[in-house]
């Protein structure tokens, strides 16, 4: 009876000491949120061109811009995944699909930031998002006030990824009107969002979808095809 509820329970009874008996030990660990996510990501892969498909990848990015990236380890893996799923699967209209999809949300997380902000000021914007006291803030602060629009618009470029709460936050302090901020938030995440998404479907040419996310995101590289493609050719030393 006891081996068969281990077994159901994925334990394995290993001896200890005739004292102490015998302790179940789990089988094999058990893989983590993040991978989960992956994997469930990857095998969502074959219905990237289905019709359902952008709805669900704005519900993920919406969720994420609005918690300001504090569940990165889950809602923004799967916002990175499902993003080379949209753009792959769906040719010359994932350039398009793609960036657009991902920029409505960003656009809705600044407008909900600016709204949050106008009622309960900079401290509480930047504490439920958690970048209060962030090494990003006061380095975003003396480019807006230094440069203004320009510097907003290069801290949203820069390689560092600055959150958009950060964004809003600095660009109101600074005083710059809210129409230029959401200009500069969403013209510049668009921009990005498309040059990436033309160099994504560049890179993949002689890769399928899932392979590239197996590589990419689990670092599985894909079977090397030149064993293949030496026996297919012939012996030229033959005559």
């Amino acid at each position: 009876f006891w081996r068969e509820l281990q077994t159901a329970l994925g334990c394995v009874p290993t001896p200890t000491s005739p004292r102490v008996g015998r302790l179940p030990v789990m089988a094999a660990e058990q893989p983590s949120i993040k991978e989960r996510c992956i994997d469930w990501a990857i095998g969502l892969a074959k219905h990237g061109s289905a019709w359902w498909m952008p709805f669900l990848f704005l519900g993920v990015s919406c969720a994420n811009a609005l918690t300001g990236g504090v569940f990165i380890w889950c809602l923004g893996v799967l916002q990175a995944t499902l993003f080379p799923v949209v753009v792959l699967s769906n040719g010359k209209l994932g350039l398009v699909l793609g960036p657009v999809v991902l920029t409505v949300a960003v656009a809705i997380g600044a407008v909900f930031y600016l709204k949050l902000m106008q009622t309960q000021g900079a401290e509480a914007l930047l504490e439920s998002t958690g970048a209060k006291g962030s090494k990003w803030l006061e380095t975003a602060q003396g480019w807006a006030e230094n440069y203004g629009v320009l510097g907003l618009l290069a801290l949203k470029v820069s390689p560092v990824p600055i959150p958009t709460a950060v964004i809003v936050v600095t660009g109101v302090v600074a005083k710059i009107s809210d129409t230029k901020i959401m200009a500069v938030i969403v013209i510049s995440r668009w921009v990005q969002l498309t040059l990436g998404a033309i160099g994504l479907q560049y890179i993949t040419e002689e890769k399928t979808l899932e392979e590239y996310l197996r590589e990419q995101f689990k670092g599985e590289k894909p079977a090397s095809a030149e064993p293949e493609r030496k026996a297919d050719q012939p012996d030229k030393k033959k005559d």
